[in-house]
């Protein structure tokens, strides 16, 4: 592989950026006195929901001999 097609990996992009803004937000809560934390938080649980106009569906199981005498048995 020739060094002209060789492309710059951009697995650190995303922390190169979150670290430029972090000191930003650093130096600004400095200047104004106060605390900041940051920290990644996670995303936490999605909101629950209703569902709507479902039908239920009772679904029982083939008993084994049956499902052995579709085989050809053994």
């Amino acid at each position: 592989m020739r060094v002209e097609h060789v492309m710059p990996s951009r697995c650190t992009e995303e922390f190169r950026l979150r670290k430029i803004k972090n000191d930003q937000l650093k130096a600004d809560a400095k200047a104004s006195g106060e605390k900041i934390s940051t920290k990644r938080q996670p995303e936490g649980p999605k909101p629950g929901f209703m569902v709507e106009g479902a039908t239920l569906e009772t679904v029982t199981p083939i008993p084994y001999d049956v499902v052995n005498d579709l085989k050809g048995g053994y």
